[in-house]
């Protein structure tokens, strides 16, 4: 008998990371020869914080609506290349399957229209408009590998493209003619005795020069960076003492338009100066971005990852960003964006968010998007994500075991390996050689429902009857059994893809046994979020909004953030004479109530009701900016809540409750913030440090939005890089195999290494 040489690979968790890190193992060549995979989940579903559900209420006069429920707004970004690509390969592997969405190309439409909400000092909501470019015939999957750039070609798009704008711009033509100046010396901040280099360099007059105006010296700017070798290594000190001295002038001259444009302002409130304003701010950060670069040499991966000790609004203050700037919805956007705020408490003062990852977000979102800014999914993340995913990882062999909780890791003596992995099993099922089927029909797609299938479950009338929420670490639910995976025996490798913020819970002997594990247990802060839904009887265009389809930030704390989802109605299961017309969803954080003992069974439920309230009061209060059209004459600036759509025909503020609103309080929901001081504790996949320090636990593996995946912060993008370094890393070490791909699009961004680049000689080599 021929000895089974095959190891086993359990992996932990069902979200994005895990996902991906078992599609691609199952995409290396031969892989069945080498081994087997697992996946526990815990629950009914997969999809982690991207998770999905169908409703499965029945209404008293009408089926279930199988609504779609969320834990919160899932939109992709046009950069988000290495996602676009597993899911393509996903779709194109599974061609004519049933239940999914036939291509990629029919699973997601483009999304440019990007509204901020700006409050002026009136306290009017001003929005602030972007349709960004779209290109109709590209795509954001692509068909080969990409570099993303480094921070000097990050320069010279932000040089073009500020320069472009500018030059569009004949409202700021006109402030800048009136303000051409002459610098004194004895009054400027900016090293005039490196004028006469500048002007040599320009190869144009001092006195040409200092008359210049702003949009003439942007000019010459973007030609000099230009002209210099597209290599940083061969640029001397001078050349970047010239492009920073260029860019304090620039943020001089747009000053003196800004405060020419706040004048006009003040004496007439319209559109072009409104515009013209917002322009010179735009400008100003970029100004502050690229002499931050140059001042600080941050031209390689490293340098640049340092910038996550300083925080990113402080920071572009530092290098020349007026606070007009720095408290703009420009900057504001992306704190909102990342849920950026610890405890929850969302404030510009409180807002906590690491300049690296800010900039690396800023350049890739505009400069590396393909096709447009934003892709929805045509249905929800379950759906168009985690389906594909679960078929086609069933086809390849990969085993799934629902309703396991992973209570304990375990170490063997040494203290540098795991030698049992200890889980509850929550269920019994009733046909356990079948194993669990999670996916139900609605209209033409497979889905997840927002609660286990219980015909397939034993004790499905007890769980059904007393709401049992499986997936709440609060539940009153005992485990049917316990369930203990011995290395050597059920697993060799493992891959832990459940988030950090259960970790204390299950990693308690990782955290003692390892340094490096206290200090990213303690430096990488989470916080809980809340995601609102609501389906309206009224059009967008009924409730008031008079602009494109949107997707809106920096609105009213906590609820910033809003998109209009209608195009999500056909995808669901509604009356036909009572069907909504406007789907709406909000998102952002909520006061971090703790993680208080497992054994505090209503802590889920008291958080619900004290969210729900919250919200209904900002809905009562804060909805007339959005939709004009949707309030009251007793209360003009709240919802009409007889705009609800509700089955059940519930009165006033009651209507509330037939909406779906979550908080994502359970530790493994908890969003993982890119705080200040947090990048150097992030470890690698392989569990190993940024600085190649030993690796801490020889067969553990890592993925997650939480490691150290190049991109660092909060996305589906850096769980999905995660994936691959810990696929990679697994290949790599354990069984001495090449990386089925050549390139993870912009992992460590492929940049110039910290030992390689010498700008200090001030030669011209």
């Amino acid at each position: 008998m021929i000895e089974n040489t095959k190891k086993k690979i359990v992996i932990l968790g069902g979200g994005m990371g895990a996902m991906v890190t078992a599609f691609e193992l199952t995409s290396q060549p031969n892989w069945q020869d080498l081994y087997d995979i697992t996946l526990y989940q815990l629950g009914w579903r997969l999809g982690g914080k991207c998770a999905s559900g169908r409703n499965m209420t029945p209404h008293q006069s009408y089926e279930p609506d199988y609504r779609i429920q969320e834990h919160g707004l899932h939109i992709f970004f046009g950069f988000y290349a290495n996602t676009f690509r597993v899911m393509k390969e996903c779709y194109d592997a599974l061609e004519n399957e049933k239940g999914i969405f036939q291509g990629i190309e029919n699973a997601f439409q483009p999304h440019s229209f990007i509204v901020f909400e700006d409050e002026d000092k009136q306290g009017r909501w001003v929005p602030w408009n972007i349709d960004f470019p779209y290109s109709k015939d590209v795509f954001p999957w692509p068909d080969k590998d990409m570099e993303v750039g480094s921070p000097w070609d990050y320069i010279l798009k932000m040089l073009e493209l500020m320069l472009h704008k500018h030059s569009d711009s004949p409202h700021l033509d006109s402030l800048s003619s009136t303000s051409r100046i002459e610098l004194d010396p004895d009054r400027e901040p900016i090293a005039l005795e490196l004028l006469p280099q500048v002007a040599k360099r320009l190869e144009v007059t001092k006195e040409n020069l200092l008359s210049s105006s702003h949009k003439e010296v942007l000019a010459y700017t973007h030609q000099f960076a230009n002209s210099l070798p597209k290599d940083v290594q061969h640029h001397s000190s001078e050349d970047h003492n010239v492009l920073t001295w260029l860019l304090e002038l620039l943020t001089k001259l747009a000053r003196l338009n800004l405060e020419d444009a706040i004048a006009k302002l003040e004496e007439k409130f319209e559109q072009p100066l409104i515009d013209a304003h917002r322009l010179l701010i735009t400008l100003n950060l970029g100004y502050a971005i690229a002499r931050g670069v140059l001042v600080n040499q941050i031209f390689n991966w490293q340098s640049f990852n340092d910038l996550d000790q300083h925080d990113f609004r402080t920071w572009v203050g530092h290098n020349g960003a007026w606070s007009e700037t720095a408290n703009s919805v420009l900057v504001q956007v992306m704190y909102d964006l990342l849920l950026a705020f610890p405890g929850g408490i969302a404030t510009k003062e409180n807002g906590q968010l690491g300049a690296a990852a800010t900039i690396r977000w800023i350049w890739r979102m505009i400069f590396t998007y393909k096709g447009a800014i934003m892709w929805k999914m045509n249905a929800g993340m379950g759906d168009t994500i985690f389906t594909p995913l679960y078929i086609e990882l069933k086809k390849r062999g990969v085993k799934f075991e629902f309703f396991h909780r992973v209570t304990n890791l375990s170490l063997n003596p040494e203290q540098n390996a795991i030698v049992k992995v200890e889980m509850g099993q929550q269920v019994t099922l009733k046909n356990p050689e079948l194993g669990y089927n999670p996916l139900i029909p609605v209209k033409d797609l497979l889905s997840w429902p927002s609660e286990p299938l219980y015909d397939q479950i034993v004790e499905g009338e007890k769980l059904k009857e007393e709401q049992i929420d499986l997936e709440s670490f609060w539940t009153p639910w005992t485990d049917v059994k316990k369930v203990t995976l011995n290395h050597g025996e059920d697993f060799d490798i493992v891959v832990l893809g459940i988030s950090i913020g259960a970790f204390p819970f299950i990693c308690e002997e990782l955290i003692n046994a390892k340094t490096e594990w206290q200090q990213m247990v303690k430096s990488l802060q989470t916080v809980t979020t809340q995601g609102g839904q609501l389906w309206l009887k009224p059009t967008l265009k009924e409730l008031g909004w008079t602009q494109n389809s949107p997707v809106l930030g920096t609105y009213v704390e906590p609820l910033d953030t809003y998109a209009d989802m209608s195009d999500l109605i056909e995808r669901e299961n509604w009356p036909s004479d009572r069907s909504p017309k406007n789907i709406a969803y909000f998102t952002g954080v909520m006061e971090d109530p703790g993680i208080p003992a497992p054994s505090q069974y209503n802590f889920p439920a008291e958080q619900q009701q004290k969210i729900s309230g919250r919200a209904i009061d900002w809905l009562n209060q804060k909805i007339a900016p959005l939709w004009p059209n949707a309030t009251t004459k007793d209360n003009p600036h709240g919802l009409d809540w007889n705009l609800v759509v509700d089955l059940e025909d519930e009165q006033g503020e009651q209507r509330f409750y037939s909406q779906f609103w979550r908080v994502n309080i359970t530790p493994s929901e908890r969003y993982v913030l890119s705080v200040p001081g947090s990048y150097q504790f992030r470890l690698q996949a392989d569990t190993s440090r940024w600085d190649d320090r030993p690796r801490g636990f020889n067969n553990l593996y890592l993925t997650g939005d939480w490691v150290d995946n190049s991109f660092n912060s909060g996305c589906v993008e850096a769980t999905t890089m995660a994936g691959m370094q810990a696929a990679k890393a697994i290949i790599k070490q354990q069984f001495s195999q090449e990386y089925h791909r050549q390139q993870i699009i912009g992992e460590n961004d492929a940049w110039p290494k910290p030992r390689s680049l010498n700008l200090s000689l001030g030669d011209e080599g």
